[in-house]
């Protein structure tokens, strides 16, 4: 077969694959409708544990992920439910042929009206295989659209991760390069999406042509534009497609954000996504409710609503807070590099074969001050059943989801039947307070 694409042979090979590619599209609509369906699942649990786990990277990536995904989803139904559409009026055309308006026996206002604006049956039908082409390629195209998004957001993810880490800053100056790096960087896909919206804008000018050329030129190499580019093109050519191409991210960003706020409302007195008060109880803060892959712990949680045993678990999850709090309070906690976030875990322990080893002696060194840290937490967060204070003595644990965290049991045999609040007191760095209550949890014991 000739791969000259300027050969007579090739454009017959491309007229004659134009003609039948309706098969193929409907083939993969359908195995990548089955595919992403069955990974919405999947990624929609990575988001909540990401986000349980105060990774805001990654949870960025992860949501754009879903969001793509449900875009790429909804076009590929679009494209099948119109090729189908294509489909049934190929089947009527075999059957009855054209339209025959004088057949109707309508009045000829009516008929030239018809016959102007709905005009041949033929040209309805390549109208629609035309629409349908268009959105399956548009569909993919938004596919590397949202690829684009991840790569320049990885591109930043590496800078910065070699700025903090190579070693020639210290931590006040890496911060300060990279929040430089990251104004600039912001700047420069601030010119870049408007040159997108504006189908080129930029490009048209001779002077900001000029000026403009590296900064597509960079985010064409970090987005890996030569894959797709002349997709984009191709659509910008022509008149009426261009805008859906252009303006789709945006439609899609105003649709999310209407379903968002839009909604219905069952009561005056009701407050959407209300957390655990002593007048109002979440499921996420009862264990035994967490039916869900994506019912995920928030912060703190109990085994159950109703207690009846003389002992009860409490489980409180990590966050950065919790953990300025414990190195504010002692310094000497305080690690000379603060390794928190997306950094190399060398104080990670491998097991391989039945051996153990680290590539560090910190694991030694953390697992001694592991100790402190806890006489720490136990100092300074309290918990609190009604207005008695409890003896506890946390412990490190992984949830579930593999969530780190902290657990402890209480003693509830003097306790009485009836609904308790269960009050978790300490400081909070967020607002600057020695001394808050973090949340309350309401219960009912009964004993057994």
């Amino acid at each position: 077969m000739s791969t000259d694409y300027n050969s007579s042979d090739f454009k017959k090979l491309l007229d004659k694959l134009q003609t039948e590619s309706w098969q193929l599209e409907l083939i993969i609509s359908g195995f990548a409708i089955y595919g992403l369906f069955s990974a919405i699942e999947p990624l929609r649990v990575e988001y909540f544990t990401s986000i349980k786990n105060n990774q805001t990277i990654y949870t960025a990536i992860i949501q754009a992920l879903i969001s793509g995904t449900y875009i790429l989803m909804g076009s590929l139904l679009i494209h099948v439910v119109l090729r189908g559409l294509w489909i049934g009026t190929l089947g009527l055309r075999y059957i009855s042929g054209e339209i025959d308006y004088d057949r109707l026996g309508y009045a000829p206002k009516f008929t030239n009206y018809l016959k102007t604006k709905v005009g041949s049956f033929d040209r309805y039908i390549s109208r629609l295989e035309n629409v349908c082409s268009t959105v399956f390629a548009l569909a993919f195209l938004m596919v590397f659209y949202f690829l684009s998004y991840f790569l320049i957001l990885t591109f930043f993810v590496i800078i910065a991760f070699v700025i903090n880490n190579i070693g020639l800053f210290s931590d006040e100056a890496a911060a300060q390069t990279i929040s430089i790096f990251a104004i600039i960087y912001v700047i420069l896909i601030l010119i870049f999406f408007f040159d997108y919206i504006t189908m080129g804008g930029l490009k048209r000018d001779h002077w900001t042509a000029k000026y403009y050329y590296p900064i597509y030129r960079f985010f064409g190499i970090i987005t890996l534009a030569f894959t797709y580019r002349p997709l984009v093109y191709n659509f910008l050519d022509q008149k009426r497609v261009r805008w859906v191409a252009t303006f789709i991210l945006p439609a899609y960003l105003v649709v999310l954000l209407f379903m968002q706020i839009y909604g219905v409302v069952n009561s005056n007195y009701q407050i959407e996504g209300q957390g655990t008060s002593s007048y109002f109880t979440s499921k996420f803060n009862y264990e035994d409710e967490l039916t869900e892959e994506t019912d995920l712990v928030q912060f703190v949680s109990i085994p159950s609503k109703v207690i009846d045993k003389p002992y009860m678990r409490v489980y409180v999850g990590f966050n950065k807070f919790l953990e300025d709090a414990i190195l504010a309070h002692d310094s000497l906690l305080m690690p000379k590099k603060d390794r928190r976030g997306y950094s190399f875990k060398i104080n990670r322990r491998f097991y391989f074969s039945g051996f153990n080893f680290s590539f560090s002696n910190q694991y030694q060194r953390i697992e001694k001050e592991q100790i402190r840290y806890l006489k720490v937490l136990d100092e300074l967060y309290k918990l609190k059943i009604d207005s008695t204070f409890f003896d506890k003595e946390f412990v490190m644990t992984n949830d579930t989801n593999k969530r780190f965290g902290f657990e402890t049991f209480l003693d509830l045999k003097n306790l009485k039947s009836g609904k308790h609040l269960l009050h978790l007191i300490g400081p909070d760095p967020r607002f600057e307070k020695d001394l808050d209550t973090l949340i309350t949890i309401p219960f009912w014991y009964f004993k057994d």
